[in-house]
């Protein structure tokens, strides 16, 4: 008995003495005032508070370089016949297009197909008058603007038959994409700015930039838009290429 006893006193006292230190510690403590604490939080927010905006860089350039589609396009009552034919007409494209001082390195094939044409206006043709096509493309990339309408009709007149698709571009735009992200940081900036005005703080430093992909919404675009116009006699007018590219910045406010 006398052991189950000094048990019961040690709790006790223990317990005892757990509810004696917490009293002390709430009469003891440091109270904060509403006006302290409302101190705290607001300097919490304070250092929280940011603003987020977009930034658009457009730079306006004149394009360097011309990639133009030339292609075959043959149609024969046999495959044998119709390839051996497309190859023919490309091998003499392609010499004229070497004629014109295009090197050869910038003559790439891109396709290469066959198909069958089984059905004509009625239906499903007869085995015997069933015909195949064969498409034979190069995509080609002009450096001498000025030669467009000359190096096309070359092509033409050596058989191509299938030629499209000539796009203006930059054969290095990484010096106008930094320029074009230039404009776009210091319009972010003006805008941040512009927004804290409007809640009498002052924009800090910037704590989070990045590129908007996408081509919706007027987001970051790198690609350049199609600027060939061509008139009855050939000639193409190149006109001007618009490169614009958006950065997002977070911004602290102060």
């Amino acid at each position: 008995m006398q052991p189950r006893k000094w048990t019961r006193t040690a709790i006790c006292l223990a317990a005892t003495a757990a509810i004696t230190l917490t009293l002390l510690y709430f009469v003891t403590a440091p109270h904060l005032t509403p006006a302290a604490l409302a101190s705290e939080k607001t300097t919490a927010a304070a250092s929280t508070q940011s603003v987020t905006v977009v930034g658009e860089g457009v730079v306006n350039i004149e394009p360097d370089v011309a990639t133009a589609r030339i292609g075959v396009v043959v149609l024969r009552t046999t495959v044998r016949e119709a390839s051996s034919e497309a190859n023919g007409i490309m091998q003499a494209v392609k010499a004229a297009l070497l004629a014109q001082n295009i090197e050869a390195k910038d003559i790439q094939t891109r396709h290469f197909d066959i198909s069958a044409e089984r059905y004509g206006p009625e239906g499903l043709l007869p085995e015997e008058q069933v015909q195949y096509r064969v498409r034979n493309t190069a995509y080609v990339t002009i450096r001498n603007l000025d030669n467009i309408g000359d190096i096309l009709d070359a092509a033409i007149e050596a058989g191509a038959n299938d030629i499209g698709s000539v796009r203006f571009s930059l054969e290095n735009p990484a010096a106008v994409e930094s320029e074009a992200r230039a404009i776009a940081v210091a319009d972010a900036r003006a805008k941040a700015e512009e927004l804290a005005a409007l809640i009498d703080v002052s924009v800090g430093e910037a704590t989070e930039i990045s590129e908007i992909i996408g081509h919706g919404g007027g987001f970051f675009s790198n690609s350049f838009s199609d600027m060939a116009m061509a008139d009855s006699a050939g000639a193409f007018s190149t006109g001007e290429l618009t490169l614009a590219m958006q950065l997002q910045i977070t911004y602290k406010l102060q």
